[in-house]
């Protein structure tokens, strides 16, 4: 009887559990919908006037955040970022390669492969192979309100590709929707702060090894901001990741300083060092950076 009594409340609280992420993720959608319809309409003081305004873009991207500058029509965007990270089980690398393309002024077509991955666990011998890939948009309303506001809307779609028996990736098929907030100083340089805040949500679709982590959604942040200094920016982050509202137990924190040279107008490099300050996050990462854009007109 007691066994019985016990069953029946571990199968209610199991099914409260999963209504409360249920409500979540409902209650997360309703949240993006209604920003992506209301906010880009509320904010525009003179639909008129920001349409013709010119928004200078300092710089093109972040180490571990998207930024809400769109490319331009017919224009494409190459990004390669090395990085290596360290933490308490193994030392990892991989070559993250990004493409993004201008199908008008406000929209982009995005995609993403992480390349090559390395990884060396303290125990075992070193592992090597290719990494997932990501296909995505993201459509910006630049010079909202006054003209220095910005939004934007995004979403990728993670595709399984790489080999899982090595543990290299986890097998997960995932839809990861974002948005970006922004805001101007040109009185600073023209520097900026923003504002991003996205959802992962994952499927596993390919049988991985146990020892891999389950699945489990997962929600990121991050809190940003540049400097222009001549032809050098100076950039800080705050990146988030928690999966703990779906019954995870990660949440990674990191604070990345870091730098960019303006090589030229297509041109730009730099590097940056993410530093974790929560217990699951790794120890640390340095992220290298390296974009090429042109026209195809």
């Amino acid at each position: 009887m007691l066994n019985q009594v016990s069953d029946t409340t571990f199968k209610r609280r199991n099914s409260l559990s999963n209504l409360s992420i249920n409500i979540f993720r409902f209650l997360l959608l309703a949240n993006f919908t209604a920003l992506f319809f209301v906010f880009p309409y509320s904010s525009f003081a003179d639909p008129e006037k920001n349409r013709d305004k010119i928004i200078p873009q300092p710089i093109q991207e972040m180490f571990q955040s998207n930024l809400v500058y769109p490319q331009e029509k017919n224009e494409i965007q190459f990004t390669l970022f090395p990085s290596f990270r360290n933490n308490q089980n193994a030392k990892k690398a991989r070559t993250l390669f990004e493409v993004e393309y201008g199908v008008t002024d406000e929209f982009q077509l995005i995609f993403e492969w992480e390349g090559l991955l390395y990884r060396n666990p303290k125990n075992n011998p070193t592992i090597a192979g290719v990494g997932n890939i990501e296909v995505g948009a993201q459509y910006s309303w630049m010079g909202l309100g006054d003209g220095n506001t910005h939004f934007s809307f995004g979403n990728l779609i993670e595709l399984p590709v790489g080999t899982v028996e090595n543990e290299l990736t986890e097998g997960f098929f995932g839809v990861q929707p974002f948005i970006v907030v922004a805001r101007d100083f040109p009185e600073l340089n023209q520097s900026q702060i923003f504002f991003e805040f996205g959802f992962d949500w994952v499927k596993q679709v390919r049988n991985v090894p146990e020892s891999l982590a389950p699945e489990v959604d997962s929600i990121s942040w991050n809190i940003g901001a540049f400097f222009p200094i001549k032809l050098w920016r100076a950039t800080l982050e705050i990146n988030g990741n928690n999966n703990k509202l779906d019954g995870g137990n990660t949440n990674d924190i990191y604070i990345t300083p870091g730098t960019i040279y303006k090589l030229s107008k297509e041109w730009e490099i730099g590097i940056a060092s993410p530093i974790g300050v929560t217990k699951t996050s790794d120890d640390y990462r340095v992220i290298g950076y390296l974009m090429w854009e042109f026209e195809l007109d």
